[in-house]
């Protein structure tokens, strides 16, 4: 994929300067690619990470690096000394990017098409289940982007910091899934090193390496042993060395000690698929890697072969090898802790399909919206069941909802399609939808920015965060709150009409709240030294409001929670490890006030009056209050 021209301001020759000064934070950036200068604000980051900031330009991207040094600029004059035939999938350097003095301080390369994702969503069981996923679409991603893998070794490019945020892919639907590998001018070619690496992706001989900027560490086989984790997360829903262990605790120790999944005292947690889905000739590759440390190229012709023997199970639709006896997910369900019986959930509602979105009115009852192929259906329900369904349209999978209430208990439905501004609010109180208003909003990395309150509906609009409701037969309007252009988040709390959200400036996130009475209180974060935000979102509990950081600090990633009352004041903080995003952002009031039985992750818990909601893919469940 080439980067295309992008339209210019005015055109000025580049000086020369021998020296380097660090990328400096500022309202606006000036640059020069091809002696074209161009203009970058806030307005235009895509995202901030730990070496440096993607900004959009255009129909391409711009990674400026935060501290630019020589080794950089050696770095991409080589790259571009070297032209190369690379596989259209990555999404390489095109261009340098320069200052006013001529130094080197980033790139430009293609930008990622908005309806991509990052592949670290296949190892999400949830993920699978919306876009209705089988393994049969997934193992053709994987043997193109053994493909692609191949061809960069052929051309003497190591990946080095191979990992499931660094390749992107568009999810299968009417066509293939495409795959983007992006990051490349982090790649190891020549002398120049892969500078960073994320431990749950590196190979265990290279775990007594502290700087792997200060040479080149990574060979070929680590690249395929990163590819072979990616692979078993993607089809296992599992690290190699997941689950539980009583002797070897942590993922590190565990692939010091080469106890893989696949040993019998590994304890694996109900949402990991049973490793039998894969095939023989799979499991002892996976074996010879994980268990007994020998590298080599993964051979091409397991994914073929997995990919021609698959049949699925007609009870739960699990993709295993023809040759097992019968599905091992069936055959030998992972073991679920039994709830005790005081603590018995009912399910509410079973679907043929995905449940989107549940929202609790304040009167207690329940709307609910499911997808079943491409219809979209609306459920009213309450804790005593079912009360009515209706058709809502048909369309493709990503459409997201909100839904408000007029104090009369006349109810109100927002629909959003997929990576498009609109915000179409239809009336639901009667048995058939009608339309209020189309509007539209602010977009904020390739998504629409709108929440709701039990009352209101709030997007933003030329600057400002809009709150609107439905009054005497119209939709009207207040502003309550300045925005950032491109860069502020909403989320809107279901216990109160609280917004609250971040700004986004650079590479600092301001997290604030909005009160009913239009009060903006800042929500005070502080950041450990050395580490950044990779994702942020605010959450709520009756009485709390949560902000929900994941930090990246030296390639590791950990999920930090800070809890703060109605008046924004700190009360309590957590910190969930690794894996702790699902929970914290699904499961925040549990932190505080823990169920009596721990759920899975991926389960949304929802706060009603009487008890809790579990919203699982395909069906709802009520767990009563405890007494």
């Amino acid at each position: 994929m080439n980067c295309e021209p992008v339209s210019s301001f005015t055109i000025q020759k580049r000086p020369k300067s021998p020296t380097i000064s660090p990328f400096k934070i500022t309202m606006a950036h000036t640059i020069y690619i091809q002696n074209q200068r161009y203009q970058l604000d806030a307005a235009d980051l895509i995202q901030s990470g730990g070496e440096g900031m993607v900004f959009g330009l255009g129909n391409t991207a711009v990674k400026l690096y935060h501290h630019p040094t020589p080794a950089h600029q050696d770095k991409i004059r080589h790259w571009f000394a070297q032209p190369r035939q690379l596989p259209g999938e990555i999404l390489a350097p095109c261009a340098p990017a320069f200052n006013k003095q001529g130094q080197i301080i980033g790139v430009q390369m293609p930008r990622l098409p908005a309806m991509s994702v990052p592949l670290k969503q296949l190892s999400l069981p949830n993920f699978w289940q919306q876009h209705a996923l089988t393994t049969q679409q997934i193992v053709p991603l994987f043997q193109r982007l053994h493909q692609a893998l191949s061809r960069l070794h052929q051309l003497q490019i190591v990946v080095g910091d191979l990992n499931e945020t660094n390749l992107f892919f568009t999810p299968p639907g009417q066509s293939a899934s495409q795959s983007f590998w992006i990051d490349v001018d982090s790649y190891q070619f020549g002398q120049f090193p892969c500078p960073v690496a994320m431990p749950a992706f590196l190979d265990p001989t290279l775990y007594h390496v502290t700087n792997f900027a200060e040479r080149p560490y990574f060979t070929p086989l680590t690249d395929w042993y990163a590819f072979t984790v990616l692979l078993v997360k993607s089809l296992l829903q599992i690290h190699p060395y997941g689950g539980v262990h009583r002797q070897h605790k942590s993922l590190q120790a565990r692939a010091t000690a080469g106890v893989s999944i696949l040993a019998n005292d590994v304890t694996l947690p109900p949402r990991a698929r049973p490793p039998e889905t894969l095939s023989d000739d799979l499991l002892h590759h996976l074996h010879t890697t994980f268990d007994k440390g020998e590298r080599r190229p993964f051979p091409p012709n397991l994914l073929q072969e997995y990919a021609q023997n698959l049949q699925s199970c007609p009870q739960c639709q699990l993709a295993y090898p023809g040759n097992r006896r019968g599905c091992p997910a069936c055959s030998h369900p992972t073991p679920v802790p039994v709830q005790p019986s005081a603590a018995v959930s009912k399910t509410l509602l079973q679907v043929d399909g995905f449940i989107e979105a549940v929202f609790v009115q304040p009167n207690g009852r329940l709307l609910i919206i499911y997808r079943q192929g491409e219809q979209y259906r609306l459920v009213r329900a309450g804790i005593g069941g079912l009360l009515s369904e209706m058709v809502l349209f048909n369309g493709s999978v990503g459409y997201r909802f909100g839904t408000f209430t007029r104090p009369d208990g006349h109810d109100f439905l927002v629909v959003n399609p997929p990576h498009r501004p609109q915000l179409l609010v239809l009336d639901i109180y009667s048995s058939q939808p009608q339309q209020v208003t189309l509007l539209e909003t602010a977009m904020f990395r390739n998504t629409a920015v709108f929440t709701t309150t039990p009352n209101h509906l709030y997007r933003i609009s030329g600057g400002w965060i809009i709150r609107g409701s439905v009054q005497y037969g119209s939709y009207l309007e207040d502003p309550v709150g300045t925005a950032h252009r491109a860069q502020t988040q909403l989320f809107g709390s279901p216990f109160s009409n609280t917004v609250a959200g971040f700004h986004r400036i650079f590479a600092e996130h301001r997290f604030f709240t909005i009160t009913p009475n239009g009060t903006e209180r800042q929500l005070a974060t502080a950041l450990p030294p050395g580490s950044y935000i990779a994702e942020a979102a605010v959450v709520f509990a009756p009485n709390l409001i949560g902000v929900v950081q994941q930090l990246a600090e030296n390639g590791r990633f950990h999920t930090h929670v800070q809890a703060f009352n109605q008046q924004g004041q700190w009360q309590q903080s957590w910190d969930l490890g690794e894996d702790g995003w699902e929970t914290a952002v699904h499961q925040f009031a549990s932190l505080k006030q823990p169920l009596p039985q721990p759920l899975p992750p991926s389960d949304k818990l929802h706060y009603h009056p009487a008890g809790w909601l579990i919203q699982q893919p395909q069906q709802l469940n009520f767990l009563a209050a405890s007494k």
